[in-house]
């Protein structure tokens, strides 16, 4: 275990990465955590400072100041570059020690760490012992954290308890050694979170078990960039902040330092998943999204669902990217959330690439990306594009009309890979009965045919549905009481599905349905994730827990209503938008 923890500790580079975990793991062993590493401020050299025991003088109580570095210390690191460590040291000895250390700490011992993922190289220990040398003093001393020791930290202290039994350790290996399987991967990962989640004995114990999965996912994403593959990676970001979120809402905590640690801690998860996303989706299939069918030869597959499966899924989760990206960008500075607007702008293209260069997501096989299709929707619609995307709802709406008429190429509601691989299977009464029983796409679509203005679609969908297919109970699912409490460990046992929307009588009742649904069941009165403005958080549960997208949430938030809550969208009134033109 410790050479996979050592492995992982000199992989991580400096910014973002190693200077992340150390404040955790000094919180664990003990320290008092001071100051953590920030952007665009002047640190004097320190990256953390904390207050705690020095293992190496008896357990004094001592002020440590940390600078971090990555990888191994070599010559070329320590006198030259912008990173270079001896200049660091010189700040901290000629400004942080006499000017910053805060006025009840002034007496403490101080001791100046260089700490590194790697290990310190023979050709600059010599420098770095002189250096020791002539600059220690009665109550200023110098150490060296290197890879070994934050391995030792590691293992006695935040996985000191679960992780270290044996079948446990072993759940986490195989999560690592079966990185190139992503599924297998992702069971094991899952099955090591659920080990670590149990039922804490006290706060304090919830948050290391936070610390700890936050730890496994760090390590597990490192080992999985060095193969070159993210996707077990990222699916294990999303399940972890999934399982992170319950225990970091502030509505939930109670207001003090435990409540300002627990958000630091998601912060911290959530920019670990951005990052990851970033890696996979931007730099990795971003640049091919537009290349004419280079993501369906990407899957390396000879059966189009498997093309259709994977395209679908990506373009999940881009629009999902997008939207957290969108998100965050109504928060910090100016430049800060243009930054995130860019993003958010970046991943839609993209996705809009995909579609234009992938004929394969002209419509889905399964009904269940309804989710997927609801993420790109609101995610064009907060970025103000609907235009530029309006003709692929109408094409779809076309091609489920044709395969209903020819009873081929149209959606399934079952999710088991080998009956989706087959359907149709045949084109008999009682197998085309039976795969369009029920949906959530249909209504979807004639939706937001609606909302596009496009009435004339949105009727000859309804007819063809009606003609084609009246056996077919179309339905909604909205969030109940229960879902808040359980919806973030995987419970799918929840929430209210509304079947039977009168298609029979006309889209005007239909639409009203819904709205009337959305009005008396509002969802940020249901979700606190929704009314934290985290919606965003919300969708990644549906998504990865495949839920269906409830209609509050179809459309994006007005731009000119920051205040307003998600459940102030209505499916617009057709009758009203037919007596303007629209």
């Amino acid at each position: 275990m410790k050479l996979v923890v050592m492995h992982y500790l000199r992989s991580l580079r400096e910014r973002d990465e190693l200077d992340a975990i150390l404040p955790d793991l000094l919180a664990e062993s003990g320290f008092e955590v001071l100051t953590r590493p920030r952007r665009g401020t002047r640190q004097a050299g320190v990256d953390v400072a904390a207050v705690g025991p020095n293992p190496d003088r008896d357990g004094t109580r001592s002020l440590f100041l940390f600078t971090i570095k990555s990888g191994d210390l070599t010559r070329e690191h320590w006198d030259t570059g912008q990173q270079a460590v001896r200049p660091s040291l010189n700040e901290v000895l000629d400004d942080y020690i006499p000017n910053r250390i805060p006025p009840h700490f002034a007496d403490l011992p101080v001791v100046i760490c260089v700490c590194m993922g790697g290990e310190m190289r023979e050709d600059v220990r010599a420098q770095w012992s002189g250096y020791c040398r002539a600059n220690e003093k009665a109550n200023v001393h110098f150490a060296e954290w290197n890879g070994d020791r934050l391995s030792d930290l590691i293992l006695s202290g935040m996985l000191r308890a679960e992780l270290i039994e044996s079948e446990n350790r072993g759940l986490f290996q195989k999560a690592l050694a079966m990185l190139d399987q992503p599924d297998v991967a992702y069971r094991h990962f899952r099955q090591l979170l659920n080990v670590i989640f149990t039922e804490p004995k006290s706060q304090a114990e919830r948050t290391r078990q936070l610390r700890k999965a936050y730890l496994c996912l760090w390590i597990l994403f490192v080992w999985a960039r060095d193969t070159d593959n993210l996707e077990a990676a990222y699916r294990a970001s999303e399940l972890v902040l999934l399982r992170s979120w319950p225990h970091c809402d502030s509505t939930r905590l109670r207001r003090g330092a435990a409540q300002q640690e627990r958000l630091a801690h998601f912060d911290q998860v959530f920019k670990l998943h951005l990052i990851i996303a970033r890696l996979l989706l931007v730099e990795k299939i971003g640049p091919f999204a537009d290349k004419r069918y280079a993501l369906s030869m990407a899957v390396n597959s000879r059966y189009a669902v498997d093309i259709n499966i994977a395209l679908f899924e990506t373009l999940g989760r881009l629009s999902l990217h997008g939207l957290w990206l969108d998100a965050i960008s109504a928060g910090g500075d100016a430049a800060f959330a243009q930054a995130m607007s860019e993003g958010a702008d970046e991943a839609l293209n993209i996705a809009i690439g995909m579609l234009n260069a992938n004929p394969a997501l002209a419509v889905p096989v399964r009904d269940d990306f309804t989710i997927e299709l609801a993420l790109f929707m609101r995610l064009a619609d907060v970025r103000g594009r609907l235009s530029n995307v309006a003709d692929y709802i109408r094409s779809m709406s076309d091609h489920l009309c044709y395969g209903l008429r020819a009873r081929r190429h149209y959606p399934t509601p079952t999710t088991e890979y080998r009956d989706v691989l087959s359907h149709p299977r045949e084109r008999s009464d009682a197998y085309f009965e039976e795969h369009t029983r029920a949906g959530i796409l249909y209504t979807f679509v004639l939706a937001w045919l609606a909302m596009i203005g496009d009435q004339e679609r949105a009727e000859q969908l309804r007819s063809t549905l009606l003609e084609y297919a009246p056996h077919m109970t179309h339905q909604i699912w909205i969030p109940d009481a229960r879902t808040d409490e359980v919806f973030w460990d995987g419970d799918r046992d929840h929430g209210v599905s509304v079947p039977g929307l009168p298609l029979n009588d006309s889209l005007e009742a239909v639409f009203s349905l819904l709205n009337r649904v959305m009005k008396e069941y509002p969802l940020d009165e249901r979700i606190s994730a929704v009314r934290n403005h985290l919606t965003p958080i919300f969708l990644m549960a549906c998504r990865h827990y495949r839920m269906p997208v409830p209609p509050h949430v179809w459309q994006g938030q007005k731009r000119s209503s920051p205040d307003s809550t998600v459940s102030d969208q209505r499916v617009p009134d057709t009758e009203k938008q037919q007596s303007q033109g629209g």
